[in-house]
């Protein structure tokens, strides 16, 4: 296992992932924003948190991507080079040695296994080279997708919030995840 870069903080910009068979993982380009900006007005996004929900313009996007150290990694296919979409980590916490992860899918790239490879990559980057103890994620109990891909990557359910997420005018619970490096090195590998 390795060592963690740093006590206060993690060093995304120097971080090479090795690519998977089909994905590889890279930082955000400027470029991408305006991708993603599209993908996120064409859905109703928040079903995807429980905190409110405030639209930004790609200018504002554009701003705040160029005024704070790059932590999402966008999904890009090995064949082409294509956008598929992105992987964020967040919340490090240098004592427990833990972060939270968060993704989102191109509408056209859902249920195709690309988010699933690239979140395996960047998982056995944090369990193998950075040594993390603890990955986590949360989602709405409704989404069945984002659900199946967490215990398809090996998250065991933590517990719940009650009528934590407010969705199409119904409160939902929200569910807790982790996974631990000593669940992922034994979990077997697809």
């Amino acid at each position: 296992m390795g060592g963690i870069e740093s006590n206060k903080e993690l060093n995304y910009l120097n971080w090479k992932i090795p690519p998977g068979s089909r994905v590889y993982l890279g930082l955000y380009q400027m470029s991408e924003l305006a991708v993603m900006h599209r993908w996120k007005h064409q859905v109703d996004i928040s079903f995807l948190t429980c905190r409110p929900v405030r639209r930004m313009s790609l200018d504002e996007r554009k701003r705040r991507f160029q005024q704070k150290v790059p932590s999402v990694f966008a999904i890009r296919r090995v064949e082409d080079g294509q956008f598929l979409g992105e992987l964020s980590v967040y919340g490090y916490n240098a004592k427990n040695r833990s972060v939270g992860v968060a993704y989102f899918t191109g509408p056209a790239y859902r249920k195709q296994g690309y988010t699933k490879e690239g979140l395996a990559l960047l998982l056995s980057y944090l369990f193998e080279t950075v040594g993390l103890n603890k990955v986590m994620a949360d989602t709405g109990a409704f989404n069945q997708g984002s659900i199946s891909l967490l215990k398809g990557s090996g998250f065991c359910e933590d517990g719940r919030l009650r009528q934590h997420q407010l969705f199409e005018g119904t409160l939902h619970d929200r569910l807790l995840f982790s996974l631990l490096a000593d669940d992922w090195q034994t979990a077997p590998k697809s």
